[in-house]
């Protein structure tokens, strides 16, 4: 070769090498701009859920009453992941320990619970980006697409913006971080292969202890294999074999807890026929609202039985779904596209589906949150094939200006949706407008209104109970469903509030009526009919409320004061000492023992008791006016006097005929 022609080729060469690794660093920033672009959209489409608070749709249950956030203790870390200790009939002590660490950061401030579900929100929103460039063999539109739409669909504000769904941004991100691992893991050879097996298992270990939905992911494995051509060996059934394991046994533990509670309906409830309808009109409703994103609730009820009849549409669902099936079907002709986002779909949201009832609602937006990822990829697919196409140049255009106009509608909607989460009043009056019908929404209202300070925790101001709207509430709440023991409760509370003890009774006893295993119940009406003065009612109460729930020790204590109301010193006496063998800082106990002591002729132990109880709280007018009538009993009048005084400036009406008792036989 001559030198001028090896100078020519080595100039080539060096071209070569200066021109690769431009390129790729271009398509490497280009990525980054376009996902940083999504990830922005996502924050702006979430960022009113930043300033709401929390709702009594669960997060009173997982926050405001749940014990096992209040601590990050070894101990206690450990009651998480004991699987005796599930929360809202769920087993998933990942999910706990993370709220657990947003309370250890702030306590019960609902701002930092909203920021770490948005903050998942964006990491799943990146790990789809990820997932679906990788898939499509890294076309950049299929991924931009998939990802802006996962990140910003009105469908998932459900998920991010109430704080209870922090499993569903955690199970999907370890699901997501997964199927990217066995994306690497399907490609690798060698160590680096072992290596990637090993941390697929322990992502889907922490995936399945975020949420039980998880145990679908070695089902989404297969699928993987089947779109990316893996020959179904041998080897490919037994690395699947440990997962499928795991599937199993926390399948299994997942409805095992949930048979426990009323989670999951009786199977007569409905029959096959119309549990057919529920899985066919679940699955038809979400990918509807893909398309059509309105009329969005955080409660969708079942609908009503016409002589044992759904409404028509439930029947025709099975239909479109047999069709759907059929296309998908057909389209393996051409490709594996659609079947892979259709079954990515299926397999995703078939467990929420209905076809055994979990639960109080028929659909929910939150089962679409990972699904979607498999119907928005075909479309994606598509547009980016579309876009390829020289000869389409207008549908090409309009295909555009279309996900542009879809894009700017979803951000919009689910900005405004997340303001929807609020808190509980705006939350449920939202879903009464889209469902005027539904018993729970009044009746979940209305306990929200009657309790605020228990629901709002983390607010520095909470408003006035609006007795009279939750009374409405509760109203409605009957008229629609007259067998919710729960709802005549809350309504006796109020007439109790009002001084209707007559009326509250009556919604009392119906409420033990229709359901005889709440202890709370019993408790409140014992309370009211202490405040009526019929206190061997109130101690049979009492009574059964212990037998149903033991510890309950708010039972016990005001056991011990109807016992001293109704003149049983001696049970009084009893059930104190062991009330103050558990506590013994309890000024009350000592009140109340003193006060049994002092009735049955032991003035001596009512003086001590008396003593102590002020000793405990120095601002207990009750207790100085009693020690002063002990004081009497036993001739110190000057002791007497000083007390009944110091009762007097500290609030308590004493009579002038009694202080100028006292003061004549001091003289």
């Amino acid at each position: 070769m001559s030198s001028k022609k090896q100078s020519k080729a080595k100039q080539s060469s060096d071209t070569a090498k200066k021109f690769v690794p431009i390129a790729k660093q271009t398509i490497h920033k280009t990525t980054l701009l376009w996902l940083a672009g999504i990830l922005l959209l996502t924050y702006i489409a979430f960022f009113p859920s930043l300033k709401n608070g929390f709702t009594n749709w669960d997060d009173n249950v997982y926050i405001g009453e749940n014990t096992l956030i209040t601590s990050l203790s070894g101990d206690n870390i450990k009651k998480m992941f004991n699987t005796d200790n599930h929360v809202s009939l769920n087993y998933h002590p990942i999910t706990i320990l993370s709220l657990a660490i947003d309370y250890k950061l702030s306590g019960y401030n609902p701002k930092t619970f909203h920021i770490t579900n948005l903050l998942f929100h964006l990491f799943n929103t990146a790990l789809v980006f990820w997932f679906i460039f990788l898939l499509s063999n890294k076309k950049i539109y299929v991924a931009v697409i998939v990802a802006l739409f996962f990140g910003i669909h009105p469908m998932h504000v459900e998920s991010v913006a109430w704080i209870s769904e922090r499993k569903d941004v955690l199970y999907v991100f370890f699901f997501m971080s997964a199927l990217i691992a066995y994306y690497k893991y399907i490609h690798a050879t060698g160590k680096n292969k072992i290596g990637l097996y090993i941390f697929i298992l322990i992502l889907f270990l922490l995936s399945v202890l975020s949420k039980a939905m998880a145990v679908v992911l070695p089902l989404i494995f297969l699928l993987i294999d089947f779109y990316k051509g893996r020959k179904f060996e041998k080897y490919l059934i037994l690395e699947k074999i440990p997962f499928f394991a795991i599937s199993l046994l926390f399948g299994l533990l997942a409805s095992h807890i949930q048979s426990e509670g009323a989670a999951i309906a009786k199977f007569e409830t409905f029959t096959w026929l119309q549990r057919l309808a529920f899985a066919s009109y679940g699955m038809s409703n979400y990918i509807y609202k893909l398309f059509v994103p309105i009329h969005l609730s955080c409660f969708y009820p079942y609908p009503n039985l016409t002589s044992n009849h759904l409404p028509i549409l439930f029947y025709v669902c099975p239909v479109i779904v047999f069709g759907l099936f059929v296309l998908v079907f057909l389209s393996l002709k051409k490709n594996k596209i659609l079947a892979f986002g259709f079954l990515f779909f299926c397999i995703t949201v078939a467990l929420v589906l209905q076809f055994i009832s979990v639960g109080q609602v028929i659909v929910a937006d939150r089962y679409s949150y990972l699904s979607y990822v498999g119907l928005l990829f075909p479309l994606a697919m598509s547009y980016d094939w579309l876009q390829h196409q020289a000869d389409k140049k207008t549908y090409k255009q309009l295909s555009t200006l279309l996900l542009i106009a879809s894009a700017s509608m979803c951000l919009w909607l689910s900005f405004e949706r997340t303001k929807v989460w609020k808190n509980s009043d705006v939350l449920w009056t939202d879903a009464i407008k889209k469902y005027p019908n539904s018993e729970a929404s009044y009746r979940n209202r209305g306990s929200y209104l009657i309790n605020k300070a228990a629901y709002d925790k983390g607010q520095k101001n909470v408003g006035e109970i609006e007795i009279d709207r939750a009374f409405e509430d509760f109203n409605i709440s009957i008229k629609l469903n007259p067998n919710n023991a729960k709802v005549f409760t809350n309504r006796a509370n109020i007439f109790g509030l009002k001084g209707r003890f007559d009326l509250a009774l009556k919604d009392y006893s119906k409420a033990i009526e229709l359901d005889k295993t709440d202890e709370q119940t019993f408790f409140n009406r014992a309370v009211t009919y202490s405040m009526m003065k019929q206190f061997d009612k109130a101690i049979e109460d009492y009574n059964t409320a212990l037998k149903i729930k033991p510890d309950f020790k708010s039972a016990r204590q005001s056991r011990a004061y109807a016992y001293v109301d109704n003149k049983n010193y001696d049970k009084a006496i009893a059930e104190l000492n062991e009330l103050i063998q558990s506590d013994a800082t309890n000024a009350i106990y000592y009140f109340y023992r003193g006060t049994a002591y002092f009735n049955s002729g032991n003035a001596p132990a009512a003086l001590a008791d008396n003593t102590t109880a002020i000793q405990l709280n120095p601002n207990n007018s009750d207790a100085y006016f009693n020690r002063s009538v002990v004081n009497k009993s036993l001739g110190k009048f000057k002791d007497a006097l000083n007390d009944a005084l110091k009762a007097q400036s500290l609030g308590h009406a004493v009579n002038p005929n009694y202080i100028n008792e006292l003061k004549s036989k001091t003289q």
